[in-house]
């Protein structure tokens, strides 16, 4: 059995399924990949990033080709990479609750930092919202003010079990022009600030959904919500959209009431820490 860097041949091997792999420290130190061999046949691979948004774990990722599972050899990648660490932090990942991945994760110890719903909203289901005067189109706005409130919401809704990087506006900010939908997307605007935003993210079919006050203590915020996500499905659903995933989390104290009143369908999505090998 044999361990070495994930090199650019290795991105062809064909059990790395929809892992998004990339050769070893192609970003800095911070960014490193692996391959195990045994009798010099490739098993296995694994792959751990920081992110630059966050930075405070490492992402981690492991594949075992499928003849080769249960021998052992996805521990020993997490073994390895435990040791390629160049900060102290732990490891996570995420994935829907019944993925072998977090099956994977939790025999290694992982713990459970964040828990996603069911996201799949029929936009139909949008007639028990109500509408606000204080909402309006994204597309009305400054964007330099839309990507500050952005900044603002995701802050602030990470705080708690995923801080946020001293830089991490530009990384967040970075693609958004493309992702974002203006038309569709909505804020509520109260004494000239936003308050309130609905980003809908057109990259992805069906269309994503995220929202949140630009502050935990935001006044009446999950009425706020209410009506940025009512305007944003009444846009969408005008198009002849019939379903949007929403993207959020448990701990969101105004999307989540306005998400579980609209009847979403889907799988349970966990995000876990997991400690090093070795602890």
């Amino acid at each position: 059995m044999r361990l070495r860097p994930f090199a650019d041949d290795d991105l062809t091997l064909p059990f790395l399924g929809t892992i998004a792999f990339r050769t070893d420290r192609w970003r800095d130190a911070h960014t490193r990949s692996t391959v195990l061999e045994v009798d010099g046949h490739p098993v296995a691979a694994g792959i751990m990033w920081t992110s630059r948004v966050h930075g405070d774990r490492y992402w981690v990722a492991i594949v075992v080709e499928p003849a080769s599972r249960g021998r052992g050899y996805g521990k020993a990648v997490f073994a390895h990479l435990s040791t390629l660490r160049d900060a102290p932090l732990t490891f996570m990942t995420r994935g829907y609750v019944d993925d072998d991945a977090l099956g994977f994760a939790d025999a290694l110890g992982a713990r459970t930092i964040q828990v996603v719903p069911p996201a799949d909203v029929p936009a139909a289901s949008r007639a028990v919202l109500r509408p606000h005067p204080a909402v309006q189109s994204v597309r009305d706005l400054h964007w330099d003010d839309v990507l500050d409130a952005n900044a603002a919401v995701y802050a602030w809704t990470h705080e708690g079990w995923s801080p946020v990087a001293p830089d991490f506006a530009a990384a967040l900010s970075e693609d958004l022009e493309a992702e974002v939908d203006r038309d569709a997307s909505s804020a509520a605007v109260v004494d000239g600030e936003i308050v309130a935003l609905a980003l809908v993210y057109h990259d992805s079919t069906p269309p994503c959904l995220t929202a949140e006050t630009t502050s935990r203590e935001t006044a009446d915020g999950e009425r706020l919500i209410e009506a940025c996500v009512r305007r944003s499905l009444d846009v969408l659903a005008a198009r002849g959209v019939e379903r949007v995933t929403f993207d959020g989390h448990v701990s969101d104290p105004h999307f989540l009431p306005v998400w579980a009143r609209l009847s979403p369908r889907g799988r349970w999505f966990r995000l876990v820490e997991i400690p090093p090998a070795g602890g």
